[in-house]
């Protein structure tokens, strides 16, 4: 069994890094992509994780980008001995979302949520604050019951809701390829959901796109068809994962999406070159 995607407390999951190898390592899981958002602040732990429980982590990032007024996310995959090639470029995108969590945070304020910016910081515990740390408070202190309803509710609400400062997908594969890495477009679906799937690979891969996400949790079996017969088509890497982040993502458990073992081989074959 492998999961090449998932998330630790180093940016928006409820796991630490340590936690997440040693469920997996339960679970069966041979092969783990620790993928947190901007960051790789929880690769090294990770890494020291898997030497202990026997799995082997692959380093990872998922970066998020700005394709045609959407999100859209990048995923970038590295060896052991050059995941920390990437480190510099995430230093504007901390400053901008800390930014963005003040104005969140003076936004919730204004409309008599009783939060500060040092709670979130306390929330993160040292790895990339962000809105779930300051869903996880607003539960707290009783102005919602869950996460979804924190986001739903609250976070999305017109009047708190901060539009986060992105990327081009051109620049996040660019940067991967610089630093050694491969860049793979995460969860495609939800290009294909806005029509934009087709036209965003044939420009990805301009760019130096060498790989899919074709097994994601958002994923059907038509989806993972369609992705399967793109890969084909322009000869890139497949990868899969369950995109788990504990308990800050509802319906999605460590493990649970079916990715085919002989993914793991290859991408390792692809970062040795």
């Amino acid at each position: 069994m492998i999961d090449l995607h998932v998330h630790t407390t180093a940016s928006d999951g409820s796991l630490s890094p340590t936690l997440i190898v040693k469920e997996a390592a339960k679970l069966g899981i041979t092969h783990l992509g620790i993928a947190d958002h901007d960051t790789v602040n929880g690769i090294k732990e990770a890494l020291e994780a898997g030497e202990k429980y026997g799995v082997t982590v692959i380093p990872c990032v998922e970066l998020g980008t700005d394709y045609e007024g959407m999100e859209t996310h990048i995923l970038g995959y590295f060896r052991p001995d050059n995941f920390h090639n990437i480190e510099h470029y995430f230093e504007w995108i901390l400053q901008k979302r800390f930014h963005r969590n003040e104005q969140m945070i003076r936004n919730l304020q204004k409309a008599g949520y009783l939060i500060t910016i040092k709670e979130v910081m306390e929330k993160a515990n040292g790895g990339t604050p962000g809105r779930p740390h300051i869903a996880k408070i607003l539960i707290e202190k009783g102005y919602c019951s869950d996460i979804n309803e924190a986001f739903n509710k609250i976070l999305l609400r017109h009047d708190i809701y901060i539009k986060r400062e992105k990327t081009t997908p051109e620049s996040a594969i660019k940067e991967i390829l610089k630093a050694g890495g491969i860049p793979v477009c995460a969860h495609p679906v939800y290009l294909d959901e806005k029509g934009l799937f087709e036209k965003a690979i044939a420009l990805f891969i301009t760019y130096g796109l060498k790989g899919i996400e074709v097994y994601h949790c958002a994923h059907k079996e038509r989806h993972e068809k369609k992705y399967r017969k793109a890969a084909k088509k322009y000869k890139l890497i497949m990868t899969g994962g369950s995109d788990f982040h504990g308990e800050n993502k509802d319906g999605v458990t460590l493990g649970g999406v079916r990715v085919p073992d002989e993914l793991a081989i290859e991408l390792l074959k692809a970062l040795e070159g």
